[in-house]
């Protein structure tokens, strides 16, 4: 009955380790995702501005309108 329970709590044990080390890989994985992101909206937002500028400077009075539905 103790070895039983001994290799229970040792395979909960072995369990839990890998469960810790996925997480933290995961954990990794999350917070690079969310550099890239960061990273992926500031580039957009660059390229919007220099698009707007490039509309602005070859059609002169040209607005940027949105249709209707937004």
């Amino acid at each position: 009955m103790a070895d039983d329970t001994e290799a229970r709590l040792e395979k909960l044990e072995i369990d839990l380790a890998h469960a810790t080390n996925t997480i933290e890989d995961l954990n990794t994985v999350v917070v690079e995702q969310g550099r890239q992101i960061e990273r992926m909206t500031r580039l957009l937002a660059n390229m919007t501005d220099q698009v707007e500028e490039l509309m602005e400077n070859v059609l002169p009075g040209h607005q940027n309108e949105k249709p209707p539905h937004y």
